[in-house]
């Protein structure tokens, strides 16, 4: 949890450049008290209106919500709705510099009408249509004055023409020279334009569409291989998969909230797992803090934002100072010991990277383990489970059973007791040497309980 801390801490001072498809959002309230006698629909009467960013420029909006540096490129009509567009973005505190006014290509337009709390339907202004030569150009040029000041850059295609086949390579290009991260939201029409991206971020169904494939690990794997980066696939309330080139492949369920509204939950997860994996988090991690953030969005009327101290607070509830109690060195890391009575114990373990426990098993004591953060093996007598954070598993007394740190990790053990006198050790605890990633490992957590992987092949 520290890592994570220090992470959101640095957010402010990361900068992120934002290409892709602008769009204004439109949110109409009033109430429904009858029927049209014209056709059976119902009568809004208008109480109030909200306009917001929307599509690449939502994203822009949580990435400035968590105090990162934003600049947004892309095309803009020269309209209403696309001046309005800009002067809410500035409001931000957005660079808009880069954003290319043209009268031939209106800008988008999302208009929810919206009756107590529930959405009666959406209506679309836009005219999607390629970006002529020039335009192309004139973003190309942009990106090129801009690309070495910038720590990543997101791609957000919502398929509405700013993305062309040769505009996009060379974004991934100019990127890749200058040793830039980059992650993309896709469209699956635009699909083979994203080759080259470093993590891409479908939606279950444009990843569906995709690959054809019947589960989300079919999926997973398939894009996986076809694009050569990671995959993380959201699943709106249901949180998100991530499968690693490395074959690690592992889920986080969503948290147990009321859902008021998915829109630009997708945006929420690009901007916090970017601004993660910038900020030195893994992308277990940086996933992780994203699910924490998309529960706080999705609990939000229209396509909403996140803001820094919205997270803050939101992992920060239950939080607890443990600096002050016992900690006992040990061979693969150390434990801070919590209670200890005759009741129960508990305890963190702080568990290094490649360092194993040793292989054993108590005859009274029965053990549960919480993985809080990193990522860790447990063998659990005949059967390997891998857990990732948020995810437990428990011990039962005459249980062989040890654990190891795929990465860096923290556990939480609650027992029933520790006596040494009840534990019974095989083998000792030491360093190893292995290859992680020898296997397709997969640890798929659903309601926080992990599902025993297939490792046929260590």
């Amino acid at each position: 949890m520290k890592n994570i801390q220090k992470a959101i801490k640095s957010f402010s001072q990361k900068k992120i450049l934002v290409v892709g498809d602008l769009m204004l959002d439109l949110y109409t309230y009033g109430t429904v008290n009858r029927i049209s006698p014209e056709a059976p629909v119902p009568i809004l009467l208008k109480t109030d209106e909200k306009y917001s960013p929307g599509g690449a420029a939502n994203v822009a909006n949580n990435l400035r919500g968590l105090g990162a540096e934003v600049a947004v490129c892309g095309i803009a009509g020269e309209d209403s709705n696309g001046e309005r567009l800009l002067v809410l973005l500035n409001e931000l505190g957005i660079d808009t510099k880069a954003v290319i006014k043209t009268p031939d290509f209106p800008t988008t337009l999302k208009q929810r009408l919206i009756a107590e709390n529930r959405q009666i339907v959406r209506v679309d202004e836009e005219n999607i249509q390629e970006l002529n030569p020039k335009e192309q150009k004139d973003i190309l040029t942009w990106i090129e004055f801009l690309v070495g000041k910038y720590d990543a850059i997101i791609l957000s295609d919502y398929a509405k023409g700013v993305f062309t086949k040769n505009l996009t390579s060379e974004i991934i290009k100019l990127a890749k020279k200058h040793n830039k991260l980059i992650t993309a939201d896709i469209k699956p029409v635009n699909k083979s334009l994203f080759k080259g991206a470093h993590l891409i971020f479908p939606n279950l169904k444009e990843a569906e569409e995709m690959t054809g494939g019947n589960t989300i690990n079919e999926m997973g794997a398939h894009l996986v291989k076809y694009f050569n980066c990671d995959v993380v696939i959201t699943k709106g309330a249901e949180g998100m998969a991530v499968f690693q080139r490395d074959n690690i492949y592992f889920e986080i369920p969503g948290r147990k909230i009321e859902v008021f509204d998915v829109s630009g939950a997708g945006d929420t997860v690009i901007a916090v797992i970017t601004l993660g994996l910038i900020s030195n988090l893994n992308l277990n991690d940086s996933a992780n803090l994203a699910n924490f953030a998309g529960s706080i969005v999705v609990q939000k009327a229209g396509t909403a934002s996140i803001k820094l101290e919205e997270l803050e607070a939101y992992i920060n509830i239950g939080k607890y100072h443990i600096d002050n109690v016992e900690i006992v060195p040990k061979v693969w890391g150390y434990e801070k010991w919590l209670e200890n009575n005759s009741r129960y114990c508990s305890k963190l373990l702080f568990l290094k990277q490649d360092y194993q426990c040793s292989l054993h098993y108590h005859k009274v004591k029965d053990e549960l383990f919480l993985v809080t953060s990193g990522h860790v093996r447990f063998e659990l007598g005949k059967e390997i489970i891998h857990l990732m954070p948020g995810s437990f598993i428990r011990v039962p007394p005459k249980t062989l059973h040890r654990y190891r740190g795929i990465v860096d990790s923290e556990i939480l053990e609650v027992s029933t007791h520790h006596s040494e006198k009840d534990s019974y050790r095989l083998e000792p605890s030491r360093k190893i040497e292995i290859d992680n990633t020898k296997s397709f490992h997969k640890a798929v957590i659903v309601d926080s309980k992990a599902i025993i992987p297939d490792e046929s092949t260590l």
